[in-house]
């Protein structure tokens, strides 16, 4: 692993995750929050986006992809030993 300057606060570390929305890449004290909306796709958003409004509604508005395979349990059959 390489190490790896912050671009917002200059930290030199190892973890850095990259913003979703200015797409720089930052230390994990500078990351505001991280989604995973899928399994395979990780978003997260930096301080600086955060307080821009328009980019944090379009944050909160990202919902969690289900996936086609899964299929939802029916409660109105029980399950195990009868």
């Amino acid at each position: 692993m390489a190490i790896e300057v912050c671009v917002r606060c200059g930290a030199k570390t190892v973890k850095t995750e990259k913003c979703g929305y200015c797409k720089r890449v930052l230390c994990v004290n500078c990351i505001k929050s991280c989604r995973k909306p899928s399994r395979t796709e990780k978003l997260c958003i930096c301080k600086d986006c955060w307080t821009k409004m328009g980019k944090r509604s379009e944050y909160k508005k990202v919902e969690k992809k289900v996936e086609e395979e899964y299929f939802p349990r029916d409660f109105r059959r029980p399950r195990g030993r009868r």
